[in-house]
């Protein structure tokens, strides 16, 4: 039973406009929602956000059991409402179980205790913090990683506020947030790694993990993430940005499905001694061969999709636009049906 509900209100001229792109999102990527003539309803685990058409625009509440749900789908919310809506669209003003707070439910201050190179280009970092049961869930494995400004010896986290909003730091003190996979998570000890790719030009998670020395502060939001469905065929494919996702997905699948696996990197000297249990089948593609990041995958996804389809699943992250089409052509030319893929982008090549 839902326990706790807030509500806001957007002023629009167009709603139907807002609805419309709202669902084709909801479509292309797959995200489970129900819909009428007027109310759009997004499924996401923990709670339902809501977008009602209304007289004066748009009506939005979020339903969940606890408060970090409550969050999480607040924050959902906005970042539908800035898609669709536009940036000045928001802060919303949000009514209901909202409260103010030292810091979100879901978020932990993590601290760096170990650094270990696991190629040239990837490093892993051990994070340690406190009560991070949250975050071992069967399904989602991301989470949002905060990183301070160099040079910042404490510091400031975002904030809920009593409006539902959220309190920043300062500009100057404001960290950068990216997303990242869990590779292992020790309850007990307090511990989660991560592995960081050293790009040439790194953005703020590659500068984080280059500097990193043991002491060092990030935070850590979560989890987030969708899981995969049962099959008894699956075909796996990222570049090093995925590698820690799909090396969890190959422990995790069950040992009677045939697992099929490509994994892209920079050169040989790039590729990982990864424990690869006796029925998945991994091999490695290199870019240093003249190819297009992440054109290859996609290129060994479609030549190895088999000819019955019913008990297949497609997993494949890596540059946003070859992501796109590759999904189009899963449902398009190969007929996969909503639940047997999951697709996504994880960087765009423009901004990398």
């Amino acid at each position: 039973m839902t326990a706790l509900r807030c509500d806001a209100t957007l002023t629009l001229t167009d709603v139907n406009n807002f609805q419309l792109r709202l669902r084709a999102f909801l479509d292309e990527y797959d995200v489970p929602y129900r819909a009428d003539d007027i109310l759009t309803v997004i499924e996401l685990p923990g709670g339902e956000a809501h977008f009602a058409a209304i007289r004066v625009g748009l009506h939005m509440e979020a339903r969940a059991e606890a408060r970090d749900g409550l969050e999480t789908l607040r924050g959902i919310i906005e970042h539908y409402v800035s898609l669709f809506a536009g940036e000045n669209a928001l802060p919303l003003h949000w009514h209901g179980d909202v409260v103010a707070a030292p810091t979100f439910a879901n978020f932990r201050e993590m601290r760096v205790t170990r650094i270990e190179d696991l190629s040239p280009s990837i490093r892993r970092l051990t994070l340690s913090g406190e009560n991070l049961a949250r975050f071992d869930h069967p399904e989602e494995w991301h989470v949002r990683l905060h990183f301070p400004p160099a040079g910042i010896e404490r510091p400031q986290w975002p904030r809920p506020t009593a409006e539902g909003g959220t309190q920043w730091p300062p500009e100057e003190e404001r960290a950068e947030i990216r997303y990242y996979t869990i590779r292992r998570l020790d309850v007990a000890r307090g511990e989660v790694e991560i592995d960081f790719l050293l790009h040439e030009a790194p953005g703020p998670g590659g500068d984080f993990a280059r500097r990193a020395r043991p002491g060092d502060l990030c935070g850590m939001a979560g989890p987030y993430g969708r899981g995969v469905a049962e099959a008894s065929h699956y075909l796996l494919a990222g570049d090093e940005t995925a590698i820690p996702a799909i090396s969890r997905l190959m422990e995790t699948l069950p040992g009677h499905a045939r697992v099929e696996a490509w994994l892209e990197v920079e050169s040989p000297v790039d590729a990982l001694e990864l424990p690869v249990p006796d029925h998945c089948d991994v091999q490695w593609r290199y870019r240093c061969r003249g190819h297009g990041p992440s054109e290859q995958l996609a290129a060994a996804v479609a030549e190895a999709i088999p000819a019955t389809r019913d008990d297949l699943f497609v997993w494949f992250a890596g540059e946003a636009d070859v992501s796109q089409r590759l999904r189009k052509r899963l449902k398009q030319e190969f007929g996969l049906q909503k639940g047997q893929h999951l697709v996504t982008g994880y960087w765009k090549r423009e901004s990398a």
